[in-house]
């Protein structure tokens, strides 16, 4: 069956799909796939769009004034008008005459180079724009590559989707895309351990936010898989086994938190396969 993108209730939705939706101002928008885009999305993106062009209809209707003249020959003529009007006006005595051809020989310089500290002002205010529209769209793609990875860690993780907003604001201000590999991981001095990922993040918030996870298996509660003794993506269960992030786990928590998560998933430290 195919998936509508928003619903107005959440009685809309099938059970088993109920869990992929998040409630956003009254509606449930379709959030638990990786890559796909709400109508939100789409909707701030047109809109987007036909500000833009409203603008540009804005920015043409003020220019056709001026008719077929190029900006440059509007420009020089202006600057020539102070010299004409000092030509205009008073006697031709000698001080006159050397104040117009002073003002003449200033007029003819200032003709000259205005068009060029013009165009020098463009490109430096152009150069700048360019500058700002590429930090905002590095900026932009660093953030979606958060949130697809972050979405992810969560569907592994069984984070409720009520907690997913606060998830991916949370990690916006934490993680950031290593330079050396590229890697998201998290930043140093946030109070969490600088350069882990988000599964392993995920763990290492289970203590401070268990309601991240459903009541069942949050807090403490004895549960399994992911979630197993309330410590999300455990990788001493069977279903996240995995021998290096255990490693982590011992050098980033200690060897009491290790202890307490092997022991959850029924395991121990030095295993060297899950058990059952």
């Amino acid at each position: 069956m195919a998936l509508k993108s928003i619903h107005s209730s959440l009685d809309e939705i099938a059970e088993p799909f109920r869990e992929l939706y998040t409630e956003k101002d009254g509606k449930f928008e379709l959030t638990g796939i990786h890559g796909i885009k709400s109508q939100a999305d789409v909707d701030r993106l047109s809109a987007s769009l036909n500000n833009e062009r409203e603008e540009h209809k804005r920015t043409k209707s003020a220019f056709e004034v001026w008719g077929d003249l190029k900006h440059d020959e509007v420009m020089s003529k202006l600057d020539r008008i102070p010299e004409l009007e000092a030509a205009a006006a008073g006697k031709l005595d000698d001080a006159a005459i050397e104040e117009i051809v002073n003002k003449r020989v200033s007029g003819t310089i200032n003709s000259q180079t205005a068009p060029l500290e013009r165009s020098l002002n463009q490109a430096q205010t152009a150069l700048e724009e360019a500058l700002a529209e590429n930090q905002a769209l590095k900026g932009a793609e660093v953030k979606r590559s958060i949130h697809d990875n972050l979405r992810t860690a969560m569907t592994e993780s069984k984070v409720i989707p009520e907690a997913q907003e606060d998830v991916l604001m949370l990690a916006e201000r934490m993680f950031h895309i290593r330079e050396d590999d590229g890697a998201i991981v998290t930043k140093e001095d946030n109070g969490v351990t600088p350069g882990i990922d988000a599964a392993m993040w995920l763990q290492e918030m289970s203590d401070k936010r268990p309601h991240w996870w459903p009541q069942n298996v949050g807090g403490g509660g004895k549960g399994s898989g992911s979630t197993a003794g309330g410590f999300a993506g455990n990788p001493w269960t069977k279903e996240h086994w995995n021998l290096t992030k255990q490693g982590q786990v011992v050098t980033s928590q200690g060897l009491e938190k290790a202890n307490a998560m092997a022991a959850a998933a029924g395991s121990k430290l030095g295993a060297t396969r899950p058990s059952g």
